[in-house]
């Protein structure tokens, strides 16, 4: 389906006449011309009419590929779903990727496909973790951009708590440009707690509770304010075992209990368990 039948069909649906959604932004005959598809229109057009229809343009995209992703969407979104430490589903999309790019060379596809085999080797030599020159390497794709854009960002945050805590200092600062550009973007919000929650437990793992805490302390404002309730409990149980390593127990021990009793009231057992672990592994004894 072309992108007008998609616009056409929507506006069927939503009873609205070709006046009704090209009014003001350019003449119906010109509208009912593109609708046919014997006539393209501006973006800035295309933007108005989506906008008096009420619906994005990656919702129309996604109509007129008759209600589904494109294979290339779908690699993407697949990739950013699954586990990176379970080899069947890597096996499954680096099989996925070499019959997409048989097709289509295309160099993101291409670059998920090299990061996932690089995994799978890793996985099976049970050691998943970037050292700096692998990280590098792979952080070398994004360098000649002059900023990242929301998919790049997505695939960074996919690997970034792989990469060795010296090559994510670096990362955060390349990757925080970006975030501002974006503030108002509807999903950037969840992009940034992602990363710096990783980024925090790295910061933990290299004992410098210092700095994790001041990653921390400006993702609790974030996800209170977008009711990100999972993400609020890592918050506190992180910021608990900073506080305590750093010899404020009495502190650190409420944060802790605040942040498993987030998870234990919205039934989130699985995290719990893992938290748990964390606080184990990572809370010292010492201190």
């Amino acid at each position: 389906m072309f992108l007008s039948n998609a616009v056409r069909d929507v506006r069927l649906l939503k009873g609205m006449t070709q006046r009704d959604v090209s009014e003001g932004i350019i003449s119906q005959g010109t509208y009912s011309k593109f609708e046919k598809g014997t006539a393209d229109i501006p973006t800035q057009a295309l933007i108005g009419i989506l906008n008096n229809l009420n619906i994005d343009l990656e919702e129309v995209l996604f109509i007129a590929n008759g209600y589904s992703y494109t294979e290339e969407e779908k690699l993407y979104r697949e990739f950013f779903r699954f586990s990176v430490t379970n080899t069947k589903s890597l096996e499954e999309f680096i099989d996925k990727c070499e019959k997409y790019l048989e097709v289509r060379n295309e160099s993101t596809i291409a670059f998920l496909h090299q990061i996932s085999k690089f995994l799978l080797e890793a996985f099976r030599n049970e050691d998943i973790y970037f050292n700096k020159s692998q990280a590098l390497h792979f952080l070398d794709f994004f360098s000649n951009k002059e900023q990242l854009f929301i998919k790049d960002l997505y695939i960074i945050n996919a690997i970034f708590f792989l990469f060795p805590v010296e090559v994510a200092h670096l990362t955060i600062e390349y990757v925080e440009k970006s975030l501002k550009k974006y503030k108002d973007f509807q999903s950037i919000n969840r992009i940034e707690v992602n990363f710096r929650l990783n980024y925090s437990l790295m910061l933990i793992k290299d004992k410098l509770e210092d700095k994790a805490l001041q990653q921390l302390d400006l993702l609790i404002p974030k996800v209170k304010s977008f009711k990100m309730h999972y993400q609020m409990a890592i918050v506190y149980i992180r910021k608990g075992i900073c506080l305590h390593n750093l010899n404020q127990k009495e502190e650190g021990a409420d944060y802790i209990q605040r942040g498993l009793l987030i998870l234990e009231t919205i039934e989130e057992h699985e995290l719990y368990s893992h938290m748990q672990k964390e606080i184990s592994k990572y809370q010292s004894s010492n201190k």
